[in-house]
């Protein structure tokens, strides 16, 4: 009887949160879904800009940076660049919040100006400057992590549909658990030849349970940008106290001393350090903001399965090295903070796991209308014509 009782509780709320919360996963999934070939595909589109040739030494940062910001507004502040190889081409980056009174519902409302400026490092010429927040690819991951809405409601909506999706995938596991070994080769099979509303209700079952451990692990890592909290935890459990770690104070130092942007300094520096270990290199420029300029290098040496990374401090009035924190001395949590974004895109391991992360995400899409078709079908079934 309770056992009874447990299974239509069960089963109830299984339908509920998934009519709730259907549409919101639904364009989750599908963002997710396209968002995990975004590299290769924007690489592919914008090549003409993406990819150089080498002609000689590459130019100074300074001076490429300062051809960036001559094609920019004067207002505007650049706070990154990343190097990527001879081949790719130098991108500057910056952006600005908007200021309170300005910003609204929409996402879009969010930043004064959000761009990234691609430079041929060899010639010093501005290939393109593209507005960020309306960038193909941005848009698709602003959809999937605030349905294009302001970070703070969006995030939540978003969120806490995850959170009750999770719970979908618990309950979901529950009612279709088997009671015999003939009914688990049912629950794990389609069965193409019958009626659709029997292969809908396969698909929904089957796929489920495929799906499950790969929906859960995305679902997880998703949740880290909704919920300062759910990222908290995850430290916790992996017995770090949070992003302490990543940041560094400045020494002190003479008045004399105090010339802002020693970007050169810092690039060259930094490349001596590295001695030709290094896949991509970002350098956080300094200005009256932000002094401290970090660094932060994906690795080549590393072989321990998180995404390698380490940090580079720099003092940035005067170019000074402050500290380093390489990969291997990072904690547990620091590792797997920097990993969760190609865990959660299945990025972290190469292309077999990003198959695997589109194919996860294309079912996870499919879950909702193959449950709201089962759902409709029992809701509007024909009653059964008497003899």
């Amino acid at each position: 009887m309770a056992k009874t009782r447990f299974k239509k509780i069960t089963g109830w709320l299984h339908l509920w949160v998934g009519l709730v919360t259907g549409l919101i996963v639904f364009i989750v999934s599908v963002t997710g879904c396209i968002y995990v070939f975004n590299e290769e595909i924007f690489d592919l589109v914008h090549k003409d800009i993406v990819y150089v040739t080498k002609t000689g030494q590459a130019r100074p940062v300074s001076e490429l940076m300062a051809n960036a910001q001559h094609a920019l507004d004067k207002n505007k502040i650049l706070t990154n660049v990343k190097i990527s190889g001879e081949d790719k081409a130098y991108v500057f980056s910056g952006f600005k919040v908007n200021e309170k009174e300005k910003i609204n519902l929409s996402y879009f409302s969010q930043f004064e100006y959000l761009d990234e400026v691609y430079v041929n490092q060899y010639t010093g010429k501005v290939l393109a400057v593209i507005d960020m927040r309306y960038e193909f690819f941005n848009v698709v991951e602003q959809m999937h992590r605030q349905l294009l809405f302001v970070k703070p409601v969006g995030s939540l909506i978003v969120g806490s549909s995850i959170l009750l999706f999770l719970l979908m995938l618990i309950t979901g596991f529950i009612l279709w658990l088997p009671k015999n070994y003939k009914q688990f080769k049912k629950s794990i099979t389609i069965k193409w030849n019958a009626k659709w509303k029997r292969v809908n209700y396969d698909l929904h079952n089957s796929l489920g349970f495929y799906v499950l451990p790969i929906a859960i692990l995305i679902a997880i890592t998703g949740l880290v940008w909704s919920f300062k909290w759910w990222e908290t935890g995850i430290y916790r459990m992996l017995g770090d106290k949070g992003k302490a770690g990543f940041t560094r104070t400045l020494p002190v130092i003479n008045a004399s001393d105090s010339t802002l942007n020693k970007l050169d300094l810092i690039h060259y520096d930094l490349l001596k350090r590295l001695k030709g270990d290094w896949i991509d290199v970002g350098i956080g420029i300094p200005n009256d903001q932000n002094k401290v300029s970090m660094s932060f290098v994906s690795i080549k040496s590393n072989h321990d399965g998180w995404r390698g990374v380490s940090y580079y401090f720099y003092d940035g009035r005067t170019g000074r090295f402050i500290d380093a924190l390489p990969h291997s001395k990072k904690t547990l949590g620091m590792k797997w903070r920097n990993s969760n974004l190609g865990i959660h895109t299945g990025r972290l391991y190469g292309l077999g796991t990003q198959l695997l992360a589109f194919a996860a995400s294309l079912i996870c899409a499919s879950l909702p209308i193959s449950g709201f078709l089962i759902w409709w079908g029992k809701r509007n079934k024909k009653p059964r014509r008497g003899v």
